[in-house]
């Protein structure tokens, strides 16, 4: 069975980073906002080009707040 759960990066401004490995994207959530917006890849088309993901899993930043994401 695969897993499909989220993982989240909160940078200090309390922004919310979301790799939704089902979705192949990574979506933001602005603080107190409900609604996200995509970010990275496009809603459920995995990929291995510089505009898709396949399914992300783990996201940082830089000291400069840089978003890196590994799929």
């Amino acid at each position: 069975m695969e897993s499909h759960l989220q993982r989240l990066a909160i940078p200090p401004m309390c922004n919310i980073y979301v790799a939704d490995r089902s979705n192949h994207r990574v979506q933001f959530f602005m603080a107190g906002q409900l609604n996200a917006t995509t970010i990275a890849g496009k809603t459920g088309m995995a990929g291995s080009s510089a505009t898709l993901l396949s399914s992300p899993n783990a996201m940082t930043f830089d000291n400069q707040l840089n978003l890196y994401v590994a799929d």
